[in-house]
Parts: structure tokens; C-alpha cells; sequence
């Protein structure tokens, strides 16, 4: 997960003098707003969490309340507010809560009628998640006029002008976003393909314009699709069991709107060189959530006119819909994500980080697949490549990294390579790069090393 990069950014804002990671600034800024108020490096990105999860629940009842009686509302605020991955993203330090309270809240403002800021609220979206422009685009069609259109757009751009300007900056050349290798990954034929030092050496590979990059992937890319929509769909389902589904097509079929936006994610999703994973519907769910409660208010209300055991059925139904779905969630994958959610063994992970923190040298660049280790010892994070072992501890040599560390859960399922190093004591000795100044571990799969490494003279 990118936790440790949005602090980084935090810590770092308008003193960077590179790019520290693939991420917009807007979560970044607003952990550094919380900053000044609450202490340590993790309190305050989880603080804003916190509070626009909790907004979130408040915003999907005020739309829910435009369309639905009072108990229509609450229902869908109830599967906001107990919905497994919501809850669980509400505590985490990442920027899914803070953009969807964002998202939401700007179509809220625009159902009252307030374009102008409804565009402005969303343009900020923008600076915490480049989705926000798919959902401004998507709304076009729900907005009464061509001028109201416009002003939404031209706002919405104005607003988000200068992410897109210092992302461009940083970048040294135009980019409406950081993720342009997940675009570029779009043909490739492995999601979430590792970074590579052969990759990134384009020195004598010959200048290809855009079409002719174009003219490469787009078949790729196309052929990929399919595959990608079907998995994206089954990640939906999983987060949105059928019964709820069922609710919340009834309700999309009576009632489409401006709630139709976040939906537009969907097609979106599978064009890009990224693997299916629960975190992407979280978008989706209070839109599907209302949806839902507008499903249950028109069963309830289509009872009404039959008798009484018709009346009886509709609402037994519904209410075994609504709470069957959210314990089908619970019991799920969805649910399974919350009973383990971190990213690694994280006890561990803050063990080995405090020691590095204590005994290594102040200021140290340290290598890692991951970014848990160099965070806890407040050391600057470089990127584990996935090249053979002697290409990785010579870039690790020559670009000046002080500390590589090695996980067992990461060596066994990312970096094979290293099986040598971690597991023949033999072959550790011969090895005179890299010298061993910490291991340890708590249980299976938890082991960690850190080793120093030798600079080129």
C-alpha cells in the first residue's frame, strides 16, 4: 500500500526536489494541515480519514434523503456506515475515504444547484484522485443545460489546473496524471509488472512518437480487456454481494441521475495494466448503496396497493436483501479484507524499522520492495527492481543505497532471487557486497534482514 508514500509527500510538500511517488497532492496536503494539529507521522492521515469517512455516511443520507422517505435514507446510510471495506479504508492511512467524501460531496452540491461549486469541490477530488475527472465527465448528461455544463467543466478544470501543473513540473513534461505507467501497461501482457533497471534504460532505444506507441498497444490492449472487465466485475460483487445488487439495479432502473457518475469507474478500470483488487469499488458503493435503498422503497411501496401477504413478503424481502447482503459482505472476501488487511507483517516490519532507526546512519538511503521499513526508521525509501540478484546489488552499489532489506513473505513471492542469500549461510559469507546487521522474526513467514551494503569506490 502507498501509506508511507502519502507521509513522505506530506512531510516533503513544496520541498521536494523530485517526484517522491506516483500520487496526486491532495491527500498529502490535507494530512499536512492535520499535521499542525495532531502528533506523530501516522495520527494525523488517519485523523483525516476518520472524518471524511464519518462525512461520508452524513453525505450519503443527505442524497439518499432528495430521492427516498426519511427510512430509505437511513437504510442507505446504514450500508455506508457498516460496510466493511468503508470502514476498514475510514482508519487506513490511503486516499479512498477523503476522495470519496470529496466526490460525493460535490454531487450533492450540484443536485442543489450550486454548479459553480459543485465543479470547484470536484476539482479538488481531482488533486486527491485522478478518477474525478471520469465522474465529471460521466455527469455531463445528468446536468439540466448546456450552460450549467459548461460552468461545471470550466470550474472543475480551474480547479484542478494546478495539480495538473505541478504534476507536470515535477514530471518535466504535460501529465493529467502519475499513474501514466499503468496507461502505458495497458497492452502488457502481466498486470502489475515490476519495475525493471533493463526497462528503465531507454538511452539507445530509438525516440517513438505517441502514435506509433498508440499503433503498438491498442490491440494489446483491447485484446486485455475482456479479461479485465470480467475480473473488475467479480471485485464489484464480491464488495456488493447479489442481493444488493439486485436492490441497487431496481433502484438504478427508476431513478438514474447524477448517481450514475461514480459508475462510470467501471469501463474505465479495465484499460488499465493493474490487477483487480477489492479497493477499486469502494468508489461505487454508496452510489450502489442508495440505489439500493431506492430498490427497497419501491418494492415497499409497489406492496402497498396488494394484500396484506403480498405486503408482508415485499418487506421480508427486502429487509433480507438488505441485511443478508451486508453479512454476505462481512462473511466475503470483502469482509476477509478487514480480518487481514496489512500489507505484511507489520509488528515485525515496526521492529526492524526502529532498530535501523537506532543503530543505522542518519539520512540513509535504504532499498526495499516495500516502503514499511525505511518508514519506521524515518530513512528515504529506494525501489527493490526485479532484475537477477547481481544486477540488483550493483544498482543498489552504484546509486548510492545504504541499506538493503529483505522480507521472507516478499522473497518468497516477489523476489525469488534472494533465497540464496536469506537461506544458505554460506553463500551470505562469499557475499562481500552485502553484510547482515539485522534479522529477525516472529513467526512463519515474518523473517526479516537488513544488510549493509558495500559502496563502489
Amino acid at each position: 500500500m502507498d501509506s508511507p508514500l502519502y507521509v513522505s509527500m506530506a512531510e516533503t510538500l513544496g520541498r521536494a526536489s523530485e517526484p517522491i511517488g506516483p500520487a496526486h497532492h491532495g491527500y498529502p496536503a490535507l494530512v499536512a494541515l492535520a499535521s499542525l494539529a495532531l502528533p506523530g507521522r501516522e495520527l494525523p492521515g488517519r485523523a483525516v480519514s476518520l472524518l471524511a469517512g464519518v462525512a461520508l455516511i452524513a453525505i450519503t443520507f443527505a442524497l439518499a434523503r432528495r430521492m427516498l422517505p426519511r427510512w430509505g435514507a437511513f437504510t442507505a446510510a446504514a450500508l455506508v456506515a457498516l460496510h466493511p471495506l468503508l470502514a476498514l479504508y475510514s482508519g487506513a492511512l490511503m486516499t479512498e475515504a477523503p476522495f470519496q467524501a470529496v466526490a460525493y460531496a460535490a454531487l450533492l452540491v450540484l443536485m442543489q444547484g450550486w454548479t459553480a461549486a459543485a465543479g470547484a469541490l470536484l476539482g479538488f477530488g481531482y488533486c486527491v484522485r485522478p478518477e474525478a475527472l471520469v465522474i465529471a465527465l460521466a455527469a455531463l448528461p445528468a446536468i439540466a443545460t448546456w450552460r450549467r455544463r459548461a460552468l461545471w467543466l470550466a470550474v472543475f478544470s480551474l480547479a484542478a489546473l494546478p495539480e495538473v501543473a505541478l504534476l507536470s513540473f515535477e514530471r518535466g513534461a504535460i501529465t493529467l496524471t502519475p499513474k501514466t505507467n499503468l496507461i502505458a501497461a495497458s497492452g502488457a501482457a502481466r498486470d502489475d509488472a515490476e519495475w525493471r533497471i533493463a526497462g528503465a534504460d531507454t538511452a539507445t532505444a530509438p525516440a517513438r512518437s505517441p502514435l506509433d506507441r498508440a499503433r503498438e498497444t491498442l490491440p494489446a490492449a483491447a485484446a486485455r480487456y475482456p479479461g479485465r472487465l470480467r475480473g473488475q466485475l467479480e471485485r464489484i460483487l464480491q464488495a456488493w454481494p447479489l442481493p444488493l445488487m439486485a436492490l441497487s439495479v431496481a433502484g438504478a432502473l427508476r431513478h438514474r441521475g447524477l448517481l450514475i457518475a461514480p459508475l462510470a469507474i467501471v469501463p474505465v478500470l479495465p484499460m488499465l495494466g493493474v490487477t483487480p483488487h477489492l479497493r477499486y469499488p469502494q468508489t461505487l458503493i454508496p452510489a450502489l448503496a442508495i440505489y439500493a435503498g431506492v430498490g427497497a422503497a419501491w418494492l415497499v411501496a409497489w406492496s402497498a396497493e396488494r394484500a396484506r401477504p403480498a405486503r408482508r413478503a415485499a418487506v421480508t424481502l427486502a429487509a433480507f436483501a438488505l441485511a443478508g447482503g451486508l453479512v454476505w459482505c462481512w462473511r466475503g472476501p470483502a469482509g476477509d479484507s478487514v480480518r487481514h488487511f496489512e500489507d505484511g507483517p507489520m509488528r515485525t516490519l515496526r521492529r526492524a524499522g526502529a532498530w535501523l532507526a537506532v543503530n543505522g546512519r542518519a539520512g540513509a538511503r535504504v532499498m526495499d520492495r516495500k516502503p514499511y521499513v525505511p518508514f519506521f526508521a524515518g530513512m528515504r525509501h529506494v525501489l527493490m527492481p526485479d532484475d537477477d540478484y547481481d544486477t540488483i546489488v550493483e544498482h543498489a552499489r552504484a546509486s548510492g543505497v545504504d541499506y538493503l532489506v529483505v522480507e521472507e513473505y516478499v522473497m518468497w513471492g516477489m523476489r525469488r532471487q534472494f533465497v540464496p542469500l536469506m537461506t544458505d549461510p554460506a553463500f551470505r559469507d562469499r557475499e562481500r557486497r552485502l553484510r547482515m546487521v539485522f534479522g529477525g522474526d516472529e513467526g512463519p513467514m515474518t523473517g526479516i534482514a537488513i544488510f549493509e551494503v558495500a559502496r563502489t569506490r
